[in-house]
């Protein structure tokens, strides 16, 4: 008997107890499906936050800030206060020397009271200095000019149509006004040109940029009558590191600065608790959906134990007839690694279907202001690798009845009533 022949005898066993096989596949297609759409989901998250990376272009970029702003929250505590301790701000010539930085640039506090376009409404702004080697993704318009000595904004979306502005195009080259204070709360305007509007993302989400000379001046302004101890106070610092460094390199990095009492980290550090609760939670869905395959596994255990026991007689005339043990076993093995391929190749199919469902339903309702994001993604390899990982399952379900079948006597097989 070739294989071909194996292969039909299997399949005809199926359809012929079809109402079983059905109801062992839908067994396999829940637990396929689950995997595929939370394989999917974890794809598609994850994907998008490299993305982001990605297109930041802030591979070498390393935000260092005081270890006691930094240094606690993951089982560590935060640190004692002490009040005798002098006021200092952070080492910036004992950062720069470190071998693998390349330049530094000081990371500020900018305290901004409000900004007002042509709505004439004020309202508050988050914003942050930008840095050379970040790019951010824009929804029009261009990157801050971190060298000329205009005021320039790269404006939140959230903020074009509350500021007055018909759309992303017409706020382009406008003109906002920036209120700042001084420790005194005394207000001084600071005119600033939208050069851009960004796209929302995990980067600095929520928050406008300005350029180096806006920055300074509302730095210069919130500093107004502090004593001379506490100006030039830095939130941290933003180092350009030496491309390519390697994994040693930066442990050592990390070290040195741990000794000046500062932590370092990249962008990928920054969005890997993202990553790591998103696997999380994933891992916990694929768990629970590999349950639902061991059960799956001992259902098609029963299906051909019940097969084996009916076809008794005509396994015994198989036999009879000269079919080896190993044929034998190959036609039940076939037939639970037949159940285990349509169940996967549903599932994943069903999966699919839903996925695209869902990212259309997301990308029209709680994702709108993520643009890019695919909430769901599936790729050729791993949904290969789910219907093999099944059908391995199924096949090894499937042996302990095969062997049985195997193993039975002919002529007590063919007595048998």
């Amino acid at each position: 008997m070739k294989t071909r022949d194996i292969l039909k005898s299997a399949s005809a066993n199926l359809v012929r107890n079809k109402t079983r096989s059905i109801l062992t596949m839908i067994a396999i297609f829940i637990g396929a499906f689950t995997i595929t759409l939370v394989g999917g989901l974890n794809t598609g998250v994850n994907n998008y936050i490299y993305q982001e990376l990605e297109n930041a272009g802030g591979e070498d970029l390393f935000l260092i800030f005081p270890e006691e702003l930094m240094g606690f929250g993951m089982g560590s505590e935060p640190a004692l206060y002490n009040p005798e301790a002098p006021v200092e701000g952070m080492d910036l010539e004992a950062i720069g020397e470190i071998d693998g930085i390349e330049q530094i640039e000081k990371l500020v506090d900018l305290s901004v009271n409000y900004i007002v376009g042509p709505s004439n409404v004020e309202y508050v702004l988050p914003i942050m200095t930008s840095v050379d080697t970040l790019i951010i993704q824009l929804e029009i318009g261009d990157q801050l000019d971190l060298q000329t000595t205009d005021f320039e904004i790269l404006l939140a979306p959230e903020y074009v149509e509350v500021l007055g502005f018909s759309s992303n195009e017409d706020a382009i080259g406008s003109i906002v006004t920036i209120a700042v204070s001084n420790v005194f709360g005394e207000q001084q305007i600071l005119e600033a040109t939208i050069v851009g509007v960004r796209e929302s993302s995990f980067i600095q989400n929520g928050a406008s940029l300005v350029n180096d000379a806006l920055a300074n001046e509302i730095h210069s302004i919130n500093e107004e009558g502090l004593p001379e101890a506490m100006q030039g106070q830095v939130l941290g610092v933003s180092a350009q590191l030496y491309p390519n460094n390697t994994q040693d390199q930066m442990t050592d990095i990390r070290e040195e600065l741990a000794e000046l009492g500062y932590v370092g980290q990249t962008l990928e550090d920054q969005l890997g608790m993202f990553v790591v609760i998103v696997n999380a939670i994933t891992g916990v869905l694929i768990m629970f959906a590999a349950i639902s395959l061991l059960a799956a596994s001992f259902g098609i255990i029963n299906t051909l134990y019940m097969s084996v026991q009916e076809r008794t007689r005509e396994v015994g005339l198989m036999k009879a007839m000269g079919l080896s043990r190993s044929r034998v076993f190959r036609i039940f093995s076939w037939e639970a690694t037949l159940i285990g391929f349509f169940g996967s190749l549903l599932g994943v199919l069903g999966a699919m279907g839903v996925g695209s469902v869902i990212n259309q339903v997301a990308a029209d309702s709680f994702l709108e202001g993520l643009p890019g994001l695919t909430l769901i993604q599936f790729s050729v390899s791993t949904v290969v690798v789910i219907m093999l990982i099944v059908m391995l399952i199924a096949f090894l379900a499937g042996t302990l009845p095969a062997r049985r079948a195997a193993k039975l006597n002919p002529i007590d097989s063919l007595r048998y009533e």
